[in-house]
């Protein structure tokens, strides 16, 4: 049966091994996450923070838990194979790109008003995204993934456009801890004003700064998605390929990211600091061209747009692009080389580029027809729709009770004080950042 293999594998690796980590019993067992993902379901965006909303991050946040603990122990990996049996990529995307429009149109109309009252349930809905992407994140590595995607990974391919635009300049993700820049010393005195400062802030810089932070989150999932479409841009359909270089160009969103990374910081104080399994971390001067994973994201993405064929015998390199692709060029030092070996055939073409003259396209002759596919997920969510009502009917019907009455928290306060989802959890969000939210967050809910 599956679930005798689940437990072989992990008996193998833990006597090849030793780590702990194979010793872990599953959070969903393969016959309870079958039943799971069959009922998974599409919502309304009026339906979002709903009880029954709710439950299903509750099914979501397991699954993506399971999943990744699947893929650390190399044992089966039931929860993908489940997800494409009952063909529920398609819901995965939609809830995505649900939460994702709620957070733009309906938020910013509720903020007050859920700000101090429905601080948490507003959380786990900002949350709700995250754990998604990182579902999807997980999932797409394979490529007979993406391929069975079809079409709707158009809608996968604009999402992640959107998040690598913000990633560039929609947020100052750098300053996300400014209060603990402020009092970075490791005196006494700079903790308890750290503490104050915490303590003094309001209700809705809280609930502002968790959604920053969810966000940041959010936006390097999406790139190491937007990389994983780039690597398997082979099996995807040719509209698909279209958006990726023409629509979006993510080539010339990914040259940001390895010109100003904003995984990389530098506090007031002049220690420098990079983002490592979400938790920003001091890094000596020495180790400063040591690539971490999420610096390697935009490199990986970049290698494949100008080595696959698929790519190459579509995407027109112009004065614009060759301009743009030339400014990453310096950064192709030996260090980086000897980490990324790779990428010695893309500092040739990049080489070569430099002292080759390109050729503008030519442009279209009367009467020429362009199509391009429309994103019916996203329209049929946007269309329509008139945010001020729904905001007050979702104030009236969803967000009818306050922090310390809502049973819905209280359940899944639970499912982080659970230890064998803690075990997961740690490696998967970081030791640090949104995991200390959710801990947190269960504490208090736990108590009241």
């Amino acid at each position: 049966s599956a679930t005798q293999r689940v437990w072989d594998s992990r008996e193998k690796q833990e006597d090849g091994s030793g780590s702990t980590i194979f010793s872990l019993p599953p959070i969903v067992d393969p016959l309870e996450a079958e039943r799971q993902v069959e009922s998974l379901r599409k919502f309304n965006i009026e339906e979002v923070g709903s009880s029954a909303w709710m439950q299903q991050h509750e099914k979501l946040e397991k699954l993506n838990l399971q999943a990744h603990q699947s893929a650390m122990t190399q044992s089966d990996e039931y929860i993908l194979e489940s997800i494409l049996t009952f063909n529920k990529l398609e819901v995965l995307i939609h809830d995505l790109l649900i939460i994702e429009a709620w957070k733009e149109f309906l938020y910013p109309l509720m903020s007050d008003r859920l700000a101090g009252r429905n601080s948490m349930r507003a959380y786990f809905i900002f949350y709700h995204e995250a754990t998604v992407v990182n579902l999807l994140e997980c999932f797409m590595y394979h490529k007979h993934v993406c391929e069975a995607g079809g079409e709707k990974i158009l809608e996968l391919v604009d999402y992640c456009a959107r998040k690598l635009s913000r990633l560039n300049g929609g947020y100052d993700f750098r300053s996300l801890d400014s209060v603990a820049n402020s009092f970075s010393g490791a005196t006494a005195d700079s903790a308890k004003e750290y503490a104050s400062a915490l303590e003094s802030r309001t209700p809705i810089e809280e609930l502002t700064q968790h959604f920053t932070e969810i966000e940041f989150r959010v936006c390097i999932s999406a790139c190491s998605v937007a990389r994983f479409l780039c690597e398997h841009a082979d099996v995807v359909p040719l509209s698909v390929l279209s958006r990726i270089t023409d629509a979006h160009d993510l080539l010339m969103l990914f040259v940001p990211l390895i010109e100003n990374p904003p995984w990389s910081r530098r506090l007031d104080n002049g220690t420098w600091q990079k983002l490592v399994d979400f938790k920003w971390q001091d890094t000596a001067p020495i180790d400063l061209l040591k690539v971490t994973k999420l610096e390697g994201q935009p490199w990986i993405g970049l290698y494949h747009m100008m080595a696959k064929q698929v790519f190459r015998e579509r995407y027109h390199i112009n004065s614009f692009r060759k301009g743009q692709i030339l400014r990453v060029r310096k950064f192709l030092s030996e260090v980086l080389l000897d980490q990324l070996p790779f990428l010695v055939d893309i500092q040739r073409y990049m080489d070569e580029l430099a002292i080759t003259e390109v050729a503008e396209p030519h442009t279209l002759k009367d009467g020429a027809f362009l199509f391009q596919q429309v994103p019916i997920l996203r329209e049929g969510i946007l269309k329509n729709r008139d945010w001020n009502k729904i905001a007050d009917e979702q104030m009236e019907k969803v967000f009818t009770m306050t922090d310390q009455t809502d049973m819905d928290l209280r359940r899944i306060a639970e499912l982080y004080a659970d230890d064998d989802v803690g075990n997961v959890l740690d490696p998967v969000v970081g030791e640090g950042g949104v995991d200390d939210d959710l801990e947190e967050i269960g504490h208090q809910l736990r108590k009241s």
